[in-house]
């Protein structure tokens, strides 16, 4: 162990020698050091003011392949750097909103008198509307993800009934379908229930049928269901739309990511919808997947814990 690394863990003397419990008295760091460990593992730690990230790799060239190696990486600048942006997008967004709605609320009053103005100015005004709802739609997933990212811990987990879960998503969704004219398909919804966050869980099905109908064909199918699988349960949302290439695959839940930056301002959406989605799952445990190939649509799951069945 060199010297950063007796720094950062405050470790006191000589480190060759002896016992890693010795060594490392935090149990959950010495067993990152175990022998039968396979893989990479990352742990997160907090020494005094310091917030630290350790890595631990494999070293199969020592000790017949059972070596460990530890890397310790003081990352408190980058975390208080993430907070103030944090703080800083939130902070912008809550400022924004304000004027946003009410320019938009302006141009809606206009448009409902749209027949008294001249049909130049009626066009203006409903670019005005259209853009300052994307602009509040915008700040309202910045400030709901902010949220997300200030709350400690993971959220409370409950039991909740899928199909009343997808029935409010699909009613806020009936405008665009009929918009789209597309055929929303169910199936296994009924009598489901899983651990969730009942909020969360709305917005993750809501922004993933949302999303379902905007990549979709106009008179394509959306489909929603839950299967149960390994003692689980894998709610999914199907389209066969536009679908997304492989390569896209890995970052397509990033913050503003565009797999084509044309095509997604023309569909609408603020690029944070997937984002929301991962962030979401990850605070209550899910796993989530995407299969999807450009032209062939796209399955979207998110694996969840199943609840017991609701008393009788």
């Amino acid at each position: 162990m060199n010297a950063a690394g007796k720094r950062l863990l405050r470790l006191e003397g000589e480190s060759v020698g002896r016992p890693v419990g010795e060594l490392l008295p935090d149990p959950e760091l010495a067993s990152l050091l175990r022998p039968s460990l396979e893989g990479e593992r990352e742990l997160a730690l907090r020494r005094g003011e310091n917030e630290l990230r350790v890595r631990s790799l494999p070293l199969p060239e020592l000790d017949g392949g059972r070596g460990r190696l530890l890397i310790v990486e003081d990352v408190s600048g980058l975390r208080r750097s993430e907070r103030q942006r944090a703080e800083l997008i939130a902070n912008v967004s809550h400022e924004l909103r304000t004027p946003a709605t009410a320019i938009a609320g302006y141009a809606e009053t206009l448009l409902e008198d749209a027949g008294r103005l001249d049909p130049e100015v009626a066009r203006m005004v409903e670019v005005i509307h259209r853009n300052a709802r994307r602009l509040t739609e915008l700040f309202d997933d910045l400030l709901y993800l902010s949220r997300i990212d200030g709350q400690d811990g993971p959220l409370p987990l409950s039991p909740v009934a899928v199909a009343a879960v997808v029935g409010e998503c699909l009613d806020k969704a009936s405008a665009a379908v009929a918009e789209k004219e597309l055929t929303v398909q169910t199936f296994g919804l009924e009598g489901v229930r899983v651990l969730a966050h009942r909020e969360a869980l709305g917005h993750i099905v809501g922004n993933l049928v949302e999303n379902a109908v905007k990549y979709s064909h106009r008179g394509g199918v959306v489909t929603v269901g839950a299967r149960r699988r390994d003692g689980g349960v894998r709610v999914e949302v199907i389209d066969v739309g536009i679908g997304i290439s492989p390569e896209h695959h890995e970052r397509i839940f990033e913050r503003f990511y565009r797999v084509d930056k044309g095509r997604a301002r023309a569909a609408g959406g603020t690029g944070l919808g997937l984002a929301i989605v991962a962030r979401l799952c990850e605070k209550m445990g899910a796993r989530l997947s995407l299969r999807s190939q450009l032209g062939s649509g796209s399955v979207f799951r998110v694996w969840l814990a199943e609840a017991a069945p609701a008393p009788d």
